[in-house]
């Protein structure tokens, strides 16, 4: 059995569970879910949980539901390991995206359009979220600038991990370019297969505290968690002759335990990263173009025809690459169509109650 502490319980969520009509009942952490079932942590033990009835009929978005990283207050079903979840205690912090889109997607002005407008919380309660990129084959600075301006929306510490450089010829340009776009976020260059380059990782893993690996499917999420547990907790495939990329062998998020007392989430990888953010989230990662804007002579500056646009200038002048211009555009066209997918939301969602 594990204490409250070593799992991350602190004042904070000491003061939220007192604060809860459900105080009496017995907290513990979400580990991992499959479907609707969780695997919880208590001082109590491990329990098999589902939400209670209740708590199913009040829920009413998808981030409402449990996520690994939660901590919970549960009620122990006597004679047995399940356990009903009664509460989900607010959360410091959060990894989320726009829901995913099922199925009816198309493409509007280069943004995806489809789905429906809800926030997916991925994995909560975290300190230091590293993006994790491969270099054979799967590298991708646009991703990895999604992931940045994800992450920036709830403030999170990031490091971004360039994997599979024993399969990489050219690795420092890689790592100068990512360092480029990287902002107050260091870029370490590993091999996780190799046992190379993994010792800054250790300086985050201390007890008590979360950390996550994202990225796509294939980029070496698991070969480096066994390589930092030391053992095979989550299957790994060898890299794909034929497209030169990681296989995907994640099927769910899971929180591990390493030896230093540090909780681990690996989590599958994600085909669909639709941005669930804000413009100041936008302009924490491209700061060089945000406070290039600023320069503009007019501050409703299009950065098309108008004169003394500091933005067509610095592009033409190379200060900015168009492409990191263009990437930019993308993500703010994405968010600005969020804003407007919002606002429908709302008004249908007030309608629904006044009627």
């Amino acid at each position: 059995m594990r204490s409250l502490h070593s799992i991350g319980w602190d004042s904070f969520f000491l003061e939220q569970m007192e604060r809860s009509k459900h105080k009496n009942h017995i907290p513990a952490k979400v580990v991992s879910q499959y479907n609707n079932l969780y695997h919880l942590v208590s001082e109590q033990g491990d329990f098999a949980a589902k939400v209670t009835g209740k708590f199913r009929f009040n829920a009413k978005h998808l981030g409402d539901y449990p996520v690994v990283g939660d901590f919970v207050l549960m009620e122990h079903i006597k004679e047995s390991d399940h356990a009903l979840v009664h509460e989900v205690l607010p959360r410091k912090n959060y990894f989320s995206r726009k829901a995913p889109i099922s199925g009816g997607r198309k493409m509007k002005n280069g943004v995806i359009e489809g789905g429906i407008t809800e926030e997916q919380v991925i994995v909560s309660n975290l300190d230091t979220v590293f993006i994790v990129c491969g270099l054979d084959g799967n590298f991708n600075v646009s991703r990895i600038e999604r992931y940045l301006t994800l992450a920036r929306h709830q403030k999170l510490e990031t490091v971004i991990l360039l994997n599979k450089i024993d399969l990489c010829d050219n690795t420092e340009a890689y790592l100068a370019q990512v360092n480029d776009i990287a902002g107050d976020s260091l870029v370490y260059p590993i091999s996780a297969a190799n046992n190379m380059g993994l010792d800054p990782i250790l300086n985050y893993m201390t007890e008590g505290k979360t950390i996550v690996f994202l990225g796509s499917s294939g980029v070496g999420k698991s070969t480096l968690l066994n390589s930092l547990l030391e053992q095979e907790v989550q299957t790994t495939n060898h890299t794909s002759d034929y497209s030169g990329k990681g296989k995907h062998t994640t099927t769910h998020r899971q929180l591990f335990f390493h030896p230093s007392g540090c909780m681990i989430v690996d989590t599958p990888g994600m085909k669909e990263l639709q941005l669930w953010a804000e413009d100041d989230d936008l302009d924490s990662v491209f700061t060089d173009i945000a406070d290039m804007a600023a320069q503009c002579k007019f501050s409703n500056c299009t950065h098309g025809t108008e004169p003394g646009c500091a933005i067509r200038s610095a592009i033409d002048g190379g200060v900015i690459s168009r492409e990191r211009y263009e990437r930019y555009l993308t993500q703010f066209k994405e968010l600005s169509r969020l804003k407007e997918k919002k606002k429908e939301y709302i008004r249908k969602y007030n309608k629904r109650i006044k009627y």
